[in-house]
C-alpha cells in the first residue's frame, strides 16, 4: 500500500511539474524578447538558405558605437557587390497601419491597438551609422524592413517593406554592381572590427541607453493627467471677410454683393499642440454646414486610430 501511495504521489508531482513548465513556456513565448529573437532567427535562416555565401556576406545582431558616443543595434547586414543591405526585423501579428513619413505605426488585434516606432525611421538611423563608420556613399546602402509574424498591411507600404521569406527575393532583385570584390572584402573586415562584442552585457548597456534617451520628462506625464480633455491652446478662428457698409440708394453704382467667407480649407495651428488622448499632434480641420459656413474643429493627426475631436466656435458674417 505504501508503494502505491508513493507512486501516486510521484505521478502527481510529475503532472504538477509539467503544468508549471507549460505555464512558464507560455509566458516566455509571449514575451517581447522571445518574439524579437524568433523573428531575427527566422530571417537569419532564410538568408543562409536563399543567398549564395560567395556573393552575399551576412552579419547579425550588430552593435555599433557612433561618433557621438551613442550605440545603435542592427538586426542584419548583408554586404555584396550590389550594395550593403540593412535589415530591420519586426515580428508582429494583426493589422499593421503605417506610412513612410509617420514616426509611429499602429498594430491592431481585434479592438486592441498598440503603437510602435516606425521601422523606417529606426532603419534610417542604422543606415546613417553605417555611412559614417564605413565611409560608404549613401546610395550604396539599401534599407529593407521585413515583418516575420502573421500580420497584414492595411496601408500602402514602400517597396522595401516586405514580409516573410520574400526578403531574400527583394535582396536578389538588385542586380547593378556598385562594389568590386576587394571593396566587399574591405567592408566585411571593417564591420567585423567596428562592431562591439556580441555579449549580453553589450545588449543590456544598449537597452539602458535607449531607455534613458527616450524617457519622458515627468512634467509631460503630469500635464497630460491634469488636462485629459483639453489641448494646451485653442487657436482663434480665421477672420471672416465682412461686406463693407452700403452707400445710399441714389449713390449706389452696383447691386450689393453677398458677404464673402474664407474657403473651407484646413487652417494650420499657430504652433504644434499635443493630442491629450495619445500625445501626437493636433491639426485643425473644417467642414461646411447646411448654410455653407465653415465649421472648424480640432482633430488628432492619427485619426482614425485616435478619436480625439473637439468642436470650435467660428464667427460668422452678419446677414446683409
Amino acid at each position: 500500500m505504501a508503494a502505491v501511495l508513493q507512486q501516486v504521489q510521484g505521478g502527481m508531482w510529475l503532472v504538477l511539474g509539467l503544468a508549471l513548465g507549460a505555464m512558464l513556456l507560455s509566458v516566455l513565448v509571449r514575451s517581447a524578447a522571445f518574439k524579437g529573437w524568433w523573428g531575427e532567427y527566422k530571417v537569419r535562416r532564410w538568408l543562409a538558405q536563399d543567398l549564395d555565401a560567395q556573393h552575399y556576406h551576412c552579419a547579425h545582431n550588430i552593435t555599433l558605437r557612433r561618433q557621438d558616443g551613442s550605440t545603435t543595434q542592427i538586426d542584419h547586414v548583408v554586404i555584396s557587390r550590389y550594395g550593403v543591405f540593412v535589415l530591420e526585423t519586426k515580428h508582429l501579428r494583426g493589422w499593421i497601419f503605417g506610412g513612410e513619413k509617420q514616426r509611429t505605426w499602429t498594430q491592431t488585434i481585434y479592438r486592441h491597438r498598440t503603437s510602435f516606432p516606425s521601422p523606417l525611421h529606426q532603419n534610417w538611423g542604422h543606415i546613417k551609422a553605417l555611412e559614417e563608420l564605413l565611409q560608404l556613399p549613401l546610395q550604396h546602402l539599401h534599407s529593407v524592413v521585413v515583418f516575420t509574424g502573421d500580420c497584414q498591411f492595411k496601408t500602402a507600404m514602400p517597396g522595401y517593406v516586405t514580409q516573410g521569406r520574400a526578403v531574400t527575393a527583394l535582396i536578389r532583385s538588385y542586380r547593378e554592381e556598385v562594389l568590386d570584390t576587394p571593396a566587399v572584402a574591405q567592408l566585411v573586415s571593417a564591420l567585423s572590427h567596428q562592431r562591439l562584442e556580441p555579449t549580453r552585457r553589450t545588449h543590456k548597456a544598449h537597452v539602458a541607453q535607449l531607455q534613458q534617451r527616450h524617457a519622458l520628462p515627468p512634467t509631460s506625464t503630469a500635464r497630460r493627467k491634469v488636462m485629459p480633455s483639453q489641448p494646451r491652446m485653442t487657436p482663434k478662428a480665421p477672420a471672416v471677410l465682412r461686406q463693407p457698409a452700403l452707400a445710399p440708394a441714389h449713390l449706389a453704382a452696383a447691386p450689393p454683393q453677398p458677404a464673402l467667407v474664407l474657403p473651407t480649407l484646413a487652417a494650420p495651428l499657430l504652433e504644434p499642440t499635443p493630442c491629450p488622448a495619445c500625445g501626437d499632434s493636433v491639426v485643425r480641420r473644417s467642414l461646411p454646414d447646411s448654410a455653407g459656413m465653415a465649421r472648424y474643429f480640432l482633430r488628432c493627426e492619427r485619426f482614425p486610430h485616435c478619436r480625439f475631436l473637439q468642436p470650435e466656435t467660428v464667427e460668422q458674417a452678419p446677414s446683409p
